[in-house]
C-alpha cells in the first residue's frame, strides 16, 4: 500500500513539471511458495528502490529542486524501514526456526 501512495506523490511532482507519467511499466509479480522464499525474495527488490531513491535524491539537488529532494528523501526514509523491518524478519527466522516464527506471528489472530 505504502508503494501505491509513492507512485502517486511522484505522479503528481510529474505533473507539476507538465509532464506526463509512464504507469504502464510495472515490475514483474515474483510468486513465491513459502515465508522464507518471500522473505528472501523482497529484500534485494527494496535495496534496489532504496539505490534508487539515493540517486535520484542527488539528481535533484544537482538541478536545485529542493522539493523533489524532500519527497524522494520521505519515500527514501519509508523503503530503509522496509528494508530493516524484512532483515528482522530474516533475523527472527534464523534464530527461532521457521516453525517457531510463524506461530509467534499467529498467536492473537485467533482471538
Amino acid at each position: 500500500m505504502n508503494d501505491m501512495h509513492h507512485a502517486e506523490w511522484l505522479i503528481d511532482r510529474i505533473i507539476f513539471f507538465e509532464s506526463t507519467p509512464t504507469v504502464v511499466e510495472l515490475n514483474n509479480i515474483k510468486v513465491c511458495e513459502t515465508v522464507l522464499e518471500m522473505s528472501n525474495n523482497d529484500d534485494p527488490d527494496e535495496l534496489d528502490a532504496v539505490r534508487s531513491y539515493n540517486d535520484a535524491i542527488k539528481l535533484a539537488r544537482d538541478v536545485n529542486d529542493q522539493s523533489t529532494v524532500d519527497l524522494r528523501t520521505r519515500i527514501l526514509k519509508m523503503e530503509e524501514g522496509h528494508v530493516d523491518w524484512a532483515e528482522i524478519q530474516l533475523a527472527q527466522i534464523a534464530q527461532m526456526g521457521l516453525e517457531n516464527f510463524l506461530v509467534d506471528q499467529t498467536e492473537g489472530a485467533a482471538g
